[in-house]
């Protein structure tokens, strides 16, 4: 019989760890809600995803020629050099920390008519630090250098087929730290 046991007791410590994850879900989805509310119909619409095509570098820091160039009409799209080729550059991250990205942002997009209509969400970040008494690790120890934007191809239309929509919804975002912070070595 003691083989009977095990498969019981790996049982109850799977859904006992089961619980501990769903338990933390509450806390990281705080604002599921007022994302819903933001834009209600981002999930009927999440077919409508354009691919991505390329990064993109500044002129300056590009590896090679010049693939795209910045639309005339909103420095947020640009044309692929030689075509007609319209891209949107998303923005990766909403608040940016030294150790990489603390929110990301959102981009949510939908078909209209001959065009393209994107919802931009970019959180307002409030940090709200929870300080422990004692000593911990604070910091990655070496900055993380940004992403660069991904471009999204929007296909053969013209830049003022678009619409942009920048929604700034209020975000908390709860940091713990303690007392007395080390950095990594």
């Amino acid at each position: 019989m003691p083989r009977a046991r095990w498969p019981r007791c790996a049982l109850i410590l799977a859904l006992v760890t089961a619980g501990a994850c769903t338990h933390a879900r509450p806390e990281a989805r705080a604002d599921a809600s007022a994302d819903a509310i933001a834009n209600p119909v981002a999930e009927a619409t999440a077919g409508d995803v354009p691919p991505v095509v390329d990064d993109y570098y500044p002129p300056d820091q590009e590896p090679g020629p010049p693939r795209w160039r910045v639309s005339e009409v909103d420095p947020r799209l640009v044309v692929r050099e030689g075509s007609d080729e319209l891209g949107f550059l998303e923005q990766q991250c909403a608040y940016d920390e030294p150790c990489g990205c603390l929110v990301a942002a959102e981009h949510r997009y939908r078909r209209r008519g001959d065009g393209w209509s994107i919802t931009v969400v970019l959180p307002e970040v409030e940090i709200r630090r929870i300080v422990k008494r004692g000593t911990c690790i604070e910091s990655c120890g070496h900055p993380m250098p940004p992403e660069p934007p991904s471009i999204r191809s929007l296909g053969a239309i013209a830049p003022t087929a678009v619409e942009i929509d920048v929604q700034r919804p209020r975000k908390v975002v709860k940091k713990r730290t303690c007392t007395d912070p080390l950095a990594p070595p």
